[in-house]
């Protein structure tokens, strides 16, 4: 028994803890004597009993290191030796929950194979618990990270994967601009749309962009339009529709058809999809259009200076990025950001695989479209070697091709060979091609390699692509089939946690058969020296023709950020300076937000160039719970142009509709009934709206997503029972998180037994439904929530019990809170 002596001088409140800290630790009486100076009597046994549990089987939600793994059925059994009943962990639970039980045998701590035998944690790990949460149901287990295995981290039982709700989507994207350049003016308008309509299980999704441009014809393009499917069984997807097959092996092409493919999000600590960070320098306030197979991705203006693009969703698994700079005197710079698959990683023992069967259907209107399957099969040799096969296969055009990869000490690499063998019109060719792939992070000198790749191709090798364009071009010889490829991207940090700025450099290397070919280079460094930020980029870029260079070029750029002011959120200046071929440009401006709780943006600069003279422009930027808005002026020698951006999505559901911020692949609503402008905690601008609901943008799939709601401004008069919930999605769903809330008055009641003496400390206070909704403090006082004006509470302590009516009086709404007093009858 643990004993506190009370000497007055400490708050009860922290007598309190400690004595609570006691019985954790397994006492079950508690000495309160050192409870003095209460105005009441003491009755803590209620908050201070412990939270046991009768012998038997039960369904509980289970818990590693606070995050939510499975629903299990679970038997707490008496324990002779320490008089308690505790859980049943079974050796297959404890693996559920992350332990590295090899480890564990390693060390001789767990010897026996019985699969129902219980596995005693506390006993076996250091600083290891156990406990139940008999209120929610819980039984939350915490074990050192050092114990836990890595590969099941973050790992949650599939039978919680949440289908959602039913709803649809629209997610939007439009940009707009109008330019006058030597008097003659054009209006340049693009939507990008990302559409979806969720119903059980099914996912049926559009991608499609239109554009629209003075003198031009309007273009309309669907990119992806496809319906979708977990296959749990398998950990993967059931895809239909005009999708993309995969890149493992081959190159990604698009295709009117079926797909089948495991899905890694549905495996443990599973490798993430690779983007690509598009970095660029604009010289004026520009749109930057990202295209990748002819498809718009993406389009956006961007103020002068160096800016970086990391929110894309490219449509395959591979595909070079065009990245079209267009500044706002009309000028265009064209380059090509390399995108390819990393190295070929399985674990051990298990299968990643892709089968694709269809219909070829490009963005092209020339192309033909024969039909073709396509499939590979990746599995696990051992923990450190991964093999891979693959085929494919059209009318007059088979490829094969093998593969192994390998983690080394060095970093993960791979190595895969494929041949193929083309007829068109009577010609036959063959040619192989062999690629090798390198990623690594390097943790001691904090450096990534994010992709390093290489790619040797004879001069008879053909894609299926490339076998295509010949079949449509009536048997006309192809020539310049690609002979080597080299890509390159490299971040590193200097000195611990960047004390030194950091670095990155991004290269590529191209080069035909029969002719030449292209070159690009970007670099680039940041540091900051006290509260100026710096940046220094340069990009080269070199067409290699037939007969020696054609063309080449070097853009440099060196910006460097100031405060202006000491607060937090304090203007900021600018200055930005760069130089190409024939052509010098500077930049001075200021930008910050509106107040210091503002949402609101603005940037406001102006800069002279060497060939077009002096500019200005100005731009304003907000996020809303609806949308993201920005808007902008620029104006130059002989021009003048404006541009809008508006983001956001469109969601309805059974609730209503909903206004919101752009939405990922999977997302959220959270509903807090009755109540408008909860906000959502670590989701800027995101708030219920007058139904109650919330859009979340974005949910994390097969994994546990804490949703909390901001309720600092929500009131006196609304309480939330439990503003943090968790959800776990499956790839596309919509699910819900609800909240349930309370509006009422808030009112301290002064409580007192039947001789009218404070009803003692700790005694409960419970509606007339027996819900606890306040606990008496040291003067016999209680705080609640009561949503009548009128009715009956019941006061319960020791062994004593009385109902009480009540009666509030006018409501005065410049109070917090209210005082009534409650006296027990006699």
């Amino acid at each position: 028994m643990c004993v506190f002596k009370y000497d007055g001088l400490a708050p009860l409140s922290v007598a309190l803890i400690f004595s609570s800290a006691c019985l954790a630790d397994g006492d079950e009486q508690f000495n309160t004597s050192f409870l003095q100076g209460a105005a009441s009597a003491v009755d803590v046994q209620a908050l201070l009993a412990s939270s046991s549990v009768l012998p038997g089987n039960y369904r509980v939600d289970l818990y590693s290191n606070d995050t939510l793994v499975g629903r299990r059925d679970i038997d707490f059994r008496h324990n002779s030796a320490t008089d308690k009943t505790e859980a049943c962990l079974t050796l297959e639970m404890v693996q559920q929950l992350g332990v590295d039980i090899a480890k564990l045998q390693a060390a001789g701590k767990l010897v026996d194979d019985d699969p129902n035998a219980c596995i005693n944690l506390p006993a076996l790990i250091d600083h290891s618990s156990v406990r139940y949460d008999v209120p929610r149901l819980r039984l939350l287990v915490s074990v050192p990270q050092s114990a836990m295995e890595r590969g099941r981290r973050g790992y949650v039982d599939p039978a919680l994967w949440d289908d959602g709700v039913p709803a649809a989507f629209i997610n939007y994207q439009l940009s707009s601009s109008r330019n006058s350049n030597q008097g003659e003016t054009t209006l340049s308008n693009n939507i990008g749309l990302r559409n979806g309509i969720n119903l059980g299980g099914w996912r049926l999704r559009n991608e499609s962009n239109f554009s629209s441009s003075t003198g031009r014809p309007n273009t309309f393009k669907s990119n992806r339009s496809y319906l979708q499917h977990d296959v749990t069984a398998l950990k993967g997807q059931f895809s239909a529709g005009d999708i993309f097959s995969d890149a493992d092996l081959f190159d990604s092409v698009r295709y009117r058809g079926l797909k089948l493919a495991s899905d890694d999000g549905m495996r443990a600590d599973s490798e993430r999809g690779y983007a690509p960070i598009i970095r660029g320098i604009a010289q004026s306030s520009a749109t930057v259009e990202i295209r990748q197979n002819n498809y718009i991705l993406y389009t956006a203006n961007v103020p002068p200076g160096p800016f970086e693009i990391s929110d894309i969703y490219p449509s395959g698994s591979n595909g070079d990025l065009e990245v079209t700079i267009i500044e706002a005197d009309g000028r265009r710079r064209v380059t090509v950001q390399a995108f390819s698959s990393l190295p070929i990683m399985v674990r051990q023992g298990q299968l990643k695989y892709s089968v694709s069967a269809g219909q070829y259907n490009s963005n092209s209107d020339d192309q033909k479209s024969p039909q073709f399957v396509s499939s590979t099969l990746a599995y696990g040799i051992s923990s450190n070697l991964s093999g891979i096969i693959g085929a494919q296969a059209t009318e007059n055009f088979q490829a094969m091709s093998v593969g192994a990869g390998r983690n080394t000490s060095i970093g993960a690499v791979s190595l895969d060979v494929t041949h193929s063998v083309s007829r068109t019109f009577g010609q036959a060719v063959t040619g192989n091609s062999v690629r090798a792939l390198y990623a690594k992070t390097f943790t001691g000198t904090d450096t990534s390699f994010t992709l390093a790749a290489y790619r040797y191709s004879t001069e008879g090798y053909r894609t299926l692509s490339d076998h295509v364009e010949e079949l449509s071009h009536e048997g006309e010889k192809r020539t310049g089939n690609s002979k080597t490829r080299t890509d390159l991207t490299i971040n590193q940090s200097l000195g611990l946690n960047q004390q030194y700025g950091s670095i990155y450099v991004n290269a590529s290397d191209q080069r035909y058969w029969g002719r030449g070919g292209s070159q690009s280079l970007s670099a680039g460094y940041s540091n900051y020296w006290g509260e100026v930020s710096y940046n220094l980029g340069a990009t080269y870029t070199k067409d290699v023709g037939n007969y020696g260079p054609a063309n080449n070029d070097t853009l440099v750029n060196l910006s460097l950020s100031f405060p202006l002011g000491s607060k937090p959120r304090a203007p900021r200046a600018f200055v930005s300076a760069s130089t190409q071929k024939a052509s010098d440009t500077t930049q001075v401006g200021i930008n910050g937000y509106l107040s210091e709780d503002s949402d609101t943006y603005y940037s406001v600069q102006g800069g002279n160039s060497s060939t077009g003279g002096s500019t200005g422009s100005a731009n304003l930027s907000t996020r809303t719970s609806v949308m993201d808005i920005s808007a902008g002026y620029s104006q130059g020698r002989g021009y003048n142009s404006q541009n809008l951006n508006l983001a956001g999505s469109v969601v309805g559901h059974a609730g209503g509709i909903n206004l919101g911020q752009t939405v990922g692949e999977t997302f959220a609503l959270a509903q807090v009934e009755g109540v408008k402008g909860a906000k959502i905690g670590s989701y800027s601008g995101a708030k219920t709206g007058s139904n109650g609901f919330a859009v979340v943008p974005n949910a994390q799939p097969y994994r546990v997503n804490w949703i909390s709601l901001d309720t600092r401004d929500l009131g006196t008069d609304i309480e939330i029972d439990n503003a943090t919930q968790q959800v776990v999605p499956r790839r596309g769903a919509v699910v819900l998180a609800r909240y349930t809330s309370k509006t009422g008055r808030r009112v301290q009641f002064a409580l007192f037994d039947a001789q009218h003496r404070p009803i003692p400390f700790g005694a409960a206070l419970e509606d007339s439904a027996g819900k606890q909704i306040a606990i008496a403090d040291p003067s016999g006082k209680a705080l609640a929530l009561v949503e009548a004006d009128t009715g009956t509470l019941v006061i319960t302590w020791q062994d004593q019990r009385c109902e009480v009516p009540y009666a509030l009086p006018q409501r005065n709404k410049a109070l917090n809170y209210e005082r009534v007093e409650l006296s027990c009858r006699p």
